[in-house]
């Protein structure tokens, strides 16, 4: 872990069980806060990337349940919360997993995220929760990545799917591993041409 994500990690840990598991008023920034805040969600944010390697450390559910509690302090629509999340960490469930489902990677652990299919935003809820779980792992030291293929495996075979237990009217659309990193990739670019400022005219 470097300098940075030690650094980090202690400062998130003393703060994670308020700032993912509480709202308190007046609990927004504030430039009164410092720069060092700031710098520390940017760089986080600008480092941060997708783990295809994994040790075999496994991820404590300590450290769990705080990634998930920022994931599901995510913004969503109208508070309605419309996912639902399994998780698979136990060591027998994960080999299994890993032996029937091509593209999980070998992680120690691995998140599935199912979207409310009767709520057309819920989608977009999914993102930003997977989002949240993601950096916030990364700020304590865990890698992740998301992943596609496996979803399509696992919807395409109805008794696979039942094992997981979603809700009716839930649809599996997103799984993530979770662990931590055994390789540092390089960034990979990304063209700013994406981003343009436009003005609409009256």
């Amino acid at each position: 872990m470097n300098l940075f994500a030690k650094t980090f990690s202690s400062l998130l840990l003393g703060a994670s069980f308020i700032s993912c598991g509480q709202t308190t008023e007046n609990s927004a920034p504030t430039q009164d806060s410092g720069n060092d805040a700031a710098s520390a969600v940017i760089e986080n944010i600008m480092s941060r990337r997708s783990i295809r390697k994994y040790t075999d450390a496994p991820v404590s559910r300590e450290l769990l349940d705080t990634i998930l509690n920022c994931g599901i302090n995510a913004p969503n629509g109208r508070n309605q919360q419309a996912y639902e999340v399994k998780v698979v960490d136990d060591p027998a469930s994960v080999a299994y997993l890993a032996e029937n489902v091509n593209g999980l990677y070998k992680a120690p652990v691995y998140i599935f995220i199912a979207n409310d299919s009767n709520y057309d935003a819920s989608m977009i809820d999914v993102g930003l929760l997977s989002e949240n779980i993601g950096l916030s792992a990364w700020a304590l030291g865990v890698g992740s990545i998301n992943l596609g293929s496996p979803v399509r495996v696992i919807n395409e075979s109805p008794e696979l799917l039942a094992k997981f237990g979603f809700s009716e009217g839930y649809h599996l659309c997103l799984a993530l591993a979770l662990g931590y990193p055994d390789e540092t990739p390089d960034a990979k670019p990304r063209n700013k041409e994406k981003v343009q400022f436009i003005t609409i005219e009256k």
